[in-house]
């Protein structure tokens, strides 16, 4: 359940910035990806457990941010690494005030030097520990 709680909590949060929402191993981003600017979730992976029929759960979880990128000049890409950051930034901390998640730790948010798809956009990559309760 709480799998599906974060799940549905990225969706929500990324639709509201204007991006297409998909979740899955990341190895398949290259061939699934079709509109941009897209939200990649890759399936949250459950790191610890405490408790038995209630305690935490914690979750690492990593999204990327998709934006078409393969005919924008140095200056217009810079620009756009910029307002995703800050997007990953807003998303996480949003993310923080959902009901069942106590926190988000180790925020880390990077751009990729590489496309992670054949259509040359380009990327933000964002790890972070979250912790929530059941």
């Amino acid at each position: 359940m709480n799998r599906t709680h974060l799940e549905g909590a990225a969706e929500k949060l990324t639709a509201q910035r204007g991006y297409t929402f998909y979740t899955g191993p990341e190895g398949d981003m290259g061939h699934t990806v079709r509109n941009y600017p897209a939200a990649w979730l890759a399936p949250p992976e459950l790191h610890a457990v405490e408790g038995r029929t209630h305690g935490r759960a914690t979750y690492d979880m990593t999204l990327h941010l998709l934006r078409p990128g393969a005919r924008i000049s140095p200056a217009e890409r810079r620009t756009a690494l910029a307002e995703m950051e800050t997007q990953m930034l807003e998303i996480f901390a949003e993310l923080s005030l959902y009901e069942r998640i106590l926190a988000v730790e180790g925020l880390s948010v990077r751009p990729r030097s590489f496309s992670l798809t054949p259509h040359g956009e380009i990327s933000q990559t964002a790890t972070a520990r979250i912790v929530t309760w059941f």
